[in-house]
């Protein structure tokens, strides 16, 4: 039965992917600060080209960073579900640009811009190529129209439902459009206020400027402010406790969400380096209320267990400010401060000069700490009473990095590595040919018998003739079922120009995925059928490898041969992991016993072995063949063991097409003098 994963897993997993993704994006994040930080410097000093040089190139961050976090996150996991990225890429990149700009969430620059749909578009895109097993296209495959008749007809289902997506999302903002029509916030008013703070960090936190969201009520905020200050001023009315001045100057401590806070709780209570590194990075732009390095370094957005405490702090703020200036303790705001004015330097101006502001705010900030250190420390997954368990959490999360940077760039290599072997296929493909040699196999004690195996060698232009080091190109590219159909026709072609007498044999090898492919035993019988050639001339080798695959399939695949009259042999028994168990699950009419075997005869050890495999036989019913003989003693020795049917140089060598009747020949030559 299928165990799923459960719901903590799922978000131990969600939590470490988010942290590595907006990891990888840390370097546009930072540059983006820095424009932000030093474009209010030039301002302030009065330097208007620097400035706008600088706002631009903030705006322009700020406007590729949604696509750039498509990118990342359909890059990472893809990589992580060992999809190619390449295959994936523009599948997230249709669906993210049809989304955006069929609703209009575009930047001024005209590229899409919303964090949330280029996260949820790379998701979903994944899932979609994860769940069909996508591969690149690859137009040295044999079936690569196949392959891509495959890919076109799913990406057209895909792009069905980017449609549907698209229309999911138009109606979701057409519903917050009406929302937001008939959300009466009045931030002048307690409950107005703790809920305007609310939905602020809510769409903060999952990368929705709350501030545009509610331009209408951030706009009537500034203006009612200043009228109450200017009316305060000329003793017409009473300061009001909430205002503009209220909310920038105590409730975005280092920016949304108080961040000031969750920096000073890192620096007092992490022992992960990578996050005290990040804090001491953004201590200096913190100060100055831009908090976009931790906002999307640690990260706060998209994440869980953060969001929490970045939408509740503001909100506990608000309510102790209020509370402390509704007493008496603080005077009211009495001025709109600058967004970038320093906290404390702003807490002591907006209070009419008082330290009383300062105070409050180092208050607001403490307790801003206390509220972020336990979803801080389990964000981490680390406990005072259990350091241990921190400094292994830290370390998985090092490796998975690691790990992950590590299979990106195996992954381009792997790619690089299939696009050569690619190339040279298609090369063979295209010039030169395929030509099949075989070698004879020998009977010792009856003369008349005959058989051959058959072995591909490539011949490119200048008639150089290559060893099979190509077949493991083929394997590479996965289209060694190409490759063994290939072979099976040249030699049947072979066989029908050969003057074989009854009972003469000549063997393929095939592949692992030869044999276990339902339909090969219907090619094989549909070329027969087409060569004229009797199935009973037929030999098919497989490798130890293949009996090790899908058990049952090949042994469907197996009898259905010996049905059709074709001899089945299993190849190089021996080299590999195939022991006599698999011998006896397995029909086999023929056992090769591997060339190694041959190779230590010449000690106790090594004859003991061969002798106790040579009764194979006796056990299974099977002929055996002695692969690799090469001197005299070693047919000597194999005769000695039982074994009749030798294979090696030392009868022949590997013949070309040509020289296989001049051999035959010379065979029946031999065989009837010695029959005289």
């Amino acid at each position: 039965m299928l165990k799923l994963p459960s719901l903590r897993s799922c978000y131990d997993t969600y939590v470490r992917d988010v942290s590595i993704v907006f990891l990888l994006l840390l370097p546009l994040t930072i540059c983006n600060a820095i424009s932000i930080f030093v474009g209010h410097l030039a301002n302030v000093a009065g330097y208007p080209e620097i400035t706008s040089h600088f706002f631009y190139l903030n705006t322009l961050l700020i406007g590729i960073y949604p696509s750039a976090l498509c990118i990342i996150a359909t890059y990472y996991l893809s990589a992580k579900h060992n999809v190619n990225p390449m295959v994936v890429l523009p599948y997230a990149l249709v669906m993210y640009v049809a989304i955006s700009l069929s609703n209009g969430l575009v930047a001024q620059s005209g590229l899409p811009n919303n964090s949330l749909v280029a996260l949820l578009t790379a998701i979903v895109s994944v899932v979609c190529c994860v769940s069909f097993r996508l591969f690149p296209l690859d137009p040295s495959r044999l079936d690569f129209v196949s392959a891509l008749y495959k890919q076109v007809g799913h990406f057209f289902v895909f792009l069905l439902v980017t449609i549907c997506f698209t229309k999911l999302t138009g109606f979701i903002i057409y519903e917050s459009q009406i929302f937001k029509e008939h959300l009466t916030l009045n931030p002048l008013t307690f409950s107005g206020g703790l809920t305007y703070q609310f939905v602020l960090g809510l769409l903060g936190a999952v990368g929705i400027n709350g501030h545009n969201f509610l331009f209408r009520a951030k706009q009537q905020l500034y203006e009612d402010t200043q009228s109450n200050i200017a009316a305060w001023q000329v003793g017409e009315e009473p300061l009001n406790i909430l205002g503009q001045g209220f909310y920038d100057a105590f409730l975005s401590l280092g920016g949304s969400g108080i961040s000031l806070s969750l920096l000073l709780c890192i620096l007092f209570f992490s022992k992960d380096r990578r996050h005290l590194t990040l804090a001491l990075s953004a201590l200096p732009l913190v100060m100055f209320n831009i908090n976009e390095l931790l906002l999307f370094g640690l990260p706060i957005i998209f994440n869980p267990t953060l969001i929490i405490p970045f939408i509740l702090v503001p909100m506990v703020a608000f309510v102790v400010v209020y509370v402390s200036m509704a007493i008496g303790f603080v005077e009211p705001v009495s001025t709109i401060v600058d967004w970038m004015t320093p906290p404390l330097i702003s807490g002591y101006l907006a209070t009419q000069n008082s330290f009383g502001g300062v105070i409050l705010q180092l208050v607001v900030i403490g307790l801003g700490i206390l509220i972020y250190r336990p979803f801080y420390l389990s964000y981490v997954g680390k406990s005072s009473l259990d350091s241990k368990n921190m400094l292994r959490k830290v370390e998985i999360e090092r490796s998975t990095l690691k790990s992950f940077l590590g299979d990106v760039n195996t992954s381009m290599s792997s790619y690089i590595s299939k696009h050569e072997v690619s190339k040279r296929v298609s090369k063979m493909l295209s010039s030169g040919e395929f030509v099949m040699f075989y070698q004879p196999q020998v009977h010792l004690t009856d003369s008349g018998h005959l058989a051959f195996e058959s072995l591909v060698r490539y011949r490119d232009e200048q008639g150089n003739m290559h060893s099979p080091t190509f077949i493991q190109d083929f394997q590479n590219l996965g289209a060694m079922g190409q490759l063994d159909q290939m072979v099976i026709d040249m030699v049947l072609a072979d066989m029908g120009k050969l003057p074989l007498e009854s009972g003469c044999k000549v063997a393929v090898n095939v592949s692992a995925e030869t044999i276990s492919n339902p339909d090969i035993v219907d090619y094989i019988a549909e070329r027969l059928k087409y060569h004229k050639v009797p199935a009973t001339s037929l030999e098919i080798e497989i490798t130890e490898e293949a009996i090790l695959e899908d058990h049952n399939q090949i042994s469907e695949n197996i009898q259905a041969l010996q049905t059709f009259g074709i001899t089945v042999a299993i190849d190089d028994f021996g080299s590999g992991y195939a022991s006599f168990p698999h011998l006896l699950q397995f029909n086999f009419d023929k056992v090769k016993l591997d060339r190694s075997l041959l190779l230590n005869v010449k000690e106790e050890r090594g004859q003991n072995l061969y002798q106790l495999l040579a009764k194979i036989s006796e056990v299974t019913g099977c002929a055996l063949v002695a692969e690799g003989v090469e001197t005299n003693a070693e047919k000597l020795f194999v005769a000695s063991c039982g074994i009749d049917i030798c294979q090696g140089y030392y009868f022949s060598q590997p013949l070309p097409f040509e020289e296989v009747s001049v051999w035959i020949e010379a065979h029946r030559v031999i065989h009837t003098r010695l029959v005289s």
